[in-house]
């Protein structure tokens, strides 16, 4: 392939990522034509480790300078317990979709590619983000989804800016104290409020779990020599104002706003519907297997509670057992 020809489809792009063999996620992204787009548009994007020679067969993305990152509004740095440390900054591209980018202020971003000219697979995402992300819904409180920040457009590829923000799933340690156990029902009160506010804009995620709710903290938290460990327990989320975010509306699904209620049904795996043969890395909702219409707005909230059930039992020994009839 030469310099001068892209992906035709979005499953192409995804493709891409580690065939034929010997391929890397980064590699569509480093092409001269594209850094240079972003470049003009003042984006910088990260730098591999792999192709730095830093750690061969790293996935790891690097910032491309050292200086601190500045504020943007969306995330906060946190006091720990001594023994923790905030992480240098890193993104691990396990996939080609996406790629992180420092803006000429040194804020961080995430690139997004979203649709490509001719694949309608990406249509649907693009009308979600679009409604949900931009414009003035994106300022309502109750809304939840990730802010978009830009929209760029090279050579029939679509992108999207969206702040760099850090997982607010289950792998948040355990509670510290009262504050954190309050945060912890604000969290399932935001996520169900942002749901709520995708559901009445007539929009089903269908990708709803842990991995794909963002929360405004910047960095990861570690021990000083690099380990992870989940069952070190210190005050975090009761230091700032915790937001959570939802994130990648991908398998969204979307209804006009004068269809017929009787007609907001679809059928099939959310994954076949936007090109992704066997690349769903959920458990499907009981429905999705029935050869007939289902409601995807149900469907979510059967993520909802499946997504709540899993964070419950990794955090408390048994929850399951106890809550099962």
């Amino acid at each position: 392939m030469s310099d001068v020809e892209w992906p035709k489809t979005i499953s192409e792009w995804r493709d891409r990522s580690w065939n034929p063999e010997g391929s890397r996620p980064y590699d569509l992204w480093k092409r001269e034509p594209l850094r240079d787009f972003f470049r003009q548009n003042g984006y910088i994007l990260w730098h591999s480790e792999h192709e730095l020679g830093i750690s061969t067969g790293s996935v790891e993305l690097i910032p491309p300078n050292d200086e601190p990152r500045r504020p943007d509004g969306y995330t906060f740095l946190t006091q720990c317990q001594p023994g923790i440390v905030i992480y240098k900054a890193n993104f691990g591209q396990v996939k080609n979709i996406h790629c992180t980018a420092r803006t000429i202020h040194n804020q961080d971003v995430v690139i997004r590619l979203i649709s490509i000219d001719g694949d309608a697979t990406g249509d649907e995402h693009y009308k979600a983000i679009r409604h949900l992300s931009a414009g003035p819904t994106a300022f309502r409180g109750d809304n939840h989804a990730l802010p978009l920040l830009n929209e760029l457009e090279f050579n029939g590829l679509r992108f999207v800016v969206f702040p760099l923000l850090s997982i607010g799933g289950p792998w948040l340690p355990w509670y510290y104290n009262a504050d954190e156990v309050l945060d912890y029902l604000s969290q399932i009160f935001q996520v169900y409020t942002g749901v709520k506010f995708c559901h009445d804009n007539l929009i089903a995620h269908l990708d709803l779990d842990g991995d794909n709710i963002l929360c405004n903290f910047q960095g990861h938290r570690t021990q000083p020599d690099g380990t992870f460990d989940l069952s070190i327990v210190g005050p975090f989320r009761s230091h700032f104002p915790v937001r959570y975010y939802i994130n990648d509306f991908e398998t969204a699904v979307c209804f006009d706003k004068d269809s017929d209620p009787a007609s907001r049904k679809i059928t099939g795996l959310p994954n076949i519907r936007v090109g992704r043969i066997g690349q769903y890395g959920r458990e499907y909702a009981p429905e999705m297997f029935i050869d007939e219409p289902y409601c995807p707005f149900k469907a979510d909230v059967w993520y909802l509670g499946r997504m709540l059930n899993f964070c419950m039992d990794i955090n408390v020994k048994g929850f399951v057992e106890k809550v099962s009839f």
